[in-house]
């Protein structure tokens, strides 16, 4: 037990495919009822899907 790291936190990583931005979205910032605050959102661009295949 002595071979785990004091804290997790330390060894912890997050996998490069995870923090890509997704296909067709970009990073926005909604500013809301106070102009010292923007609020960062993902916004998508979706298409319709064909009803006929």
């Amino acid at each position: 037990m002595t071979d785990l790291p004091t804290y997790l936190s330390d060894s912890a990583r997050v996998d490069s495919a995870a923090i890509q931005p997704l296909p067709g979205s970009r990073k926005v910032y909604v500013q809301g009822s106070r102009s010292d605050l923007r609020v960062p959102m993902r916004e998508i661009t979706v298409q319709d899907t064909p009803t006929e295949l």
